[in-house]
């Protein structure tokens, strides 16, 4: 087969792969399911195939969503149609500081010493041996150190302040908000658009984001 004819059969095949995934999705959205934390943080992959497709991934390094181009098939869950998409499934990832995402460099040398480096997956301060040398910074004497430094301060989210908002609309939807002065969830009708994000379908959710699972916010 000569160069034209491979080129024409490149292009028919990124064509077909492009309207497969237009109608069947990407594996993400094949799962129905909204990511959890473990998704967010898995590296963006392109798949096999060739069709250029313009995606979204969660940066787990730069803690951004970042555009990537998928091939049309297999791949992995941290693949997101629009920003906004991968925004909204991602925005829980704990921040932490630059460092602290690197991943654990033993070094070169052949020292045998105990460290601690902070796990971006497991979100821990974890052992490691560290050669002696070179290496990089998420390198800790002792656990203490390590959590102190990459375990920012527990805040709730700022949606968690918002007033209790029914929205504009005429139905009836028993929804919950935070209350920040009781510090408890409530029930209020919501008429079903417009209103805040202060808003959770059942009082479990809304103690999870606001209550119990407070959200680490660190400033880089």
């Amino acid at each position: 087969m000569n160069s034209s004819a491979s080129l024409r059969s490149c292009l028919a095949l990124g064509s077909l792969l492009l309207l497969l995934e237009q109608v069947l999705g990407a594996p993400q959205a094949l799962a129905g399911n909204t990511p959890n934390q473990e998704v967010c943080l898995l590296p963006p992959e392109e798949g096999p195939c060739r069709a250029l497709i313009p995606r979204w991934y969660y940066n787990r390094y730069t803690q951004t969503c970042q555009e990537f181009t998928y091939g049309g098939c297999e791949g992995n869950a941290n693949n997101f149609r629009s920003l906004e998409s991968c925004e909204k499934s991602c925005w829980m990832i704990r921040k932490v500081p630059k460092i602290c995402r690197l991943e654990a460099d033993p070094g070169p040398c052949r020292g045998y010493l105990k460290r601690y480096f902070f796990n971006l997956t497991s979100m821990k301060c974890e052992k490691f041996i560290y050669g002696g040398c070179y290496g990089n910074d998420n390198n800790f004497q002792d656990e203490d150190s390590c959590v102190d430094y990459c375990l920012p301060q527990k805040t709730d989210p700022s949606l968690c302040y918002s007033p209790k908002d029914e929205g504009l609309c005429s139905s009836s939807v028993t929804r919950y908000y935070y209350n920040s002065k009781s510090q408890s969830c409530e029930e209020f009708s919501y008429t079903g658009c417009g209103g805040n994000a202060n808003n959770f379908v059942n009082k479990k959710d809304c103690y999870s984001i606001c209550k119990k699972g407070k959200i680490f916010i660190f400033t880089v």
